[in-house]
């Protein structure tokens, strides 16, 4: 597989209203996949729930990959994460090792010698 985009592993406090569709896990990541430098989720889980009158505030762990090539920089990561709609809190930002494929070899080069 070859991934250019950075993955970023985070931990993230999100608000979920109170009437959001579907389960809170759903709602939680609606919330992320909203954010404009995101490009995908790749992976969430659910670390906490908190209950209030308006909306619910639910703990993840994310692996999201970035739209842009360069923000592989954790304090971009978590500034780019922390400015999404719904977002409390950013914490643990953690770049993940960009998988490259195998780079093509070049066909070897024959030469006859006389």
């Amino acid at each position: 597989m070859d991934r250019t985009q950075p993955t970023i592993a985070a931990t993230l406090t999100v608000r979920v209203p109170i009437n959001a569709t579907g389960s809170l896990a759903d709602g939680a990541t609606r919330v992320v996949e909203r954010i404009d430098a995101v490009d995908r989720l790749e992976d969430a889980t659910v670390r906490g729930i908190d209950p209030a009158l308006n909306d619910t505030t639910v703990d993840l762990r994310v692996r999201v990959v970035f739209s842009d090539p360069a923000r592989r920089d954790e304090t971009e990561a978590k500034t780019k994460l922390a400015a999404g709609v719904g977002i409390k809190a950013v914490e643990n930002v953690e770049p993940e090792p960009a998988e490259t494929a195998e780079p093509e070899r070049s066909p070897t080069t024959l030469s006859a010698v006389d």
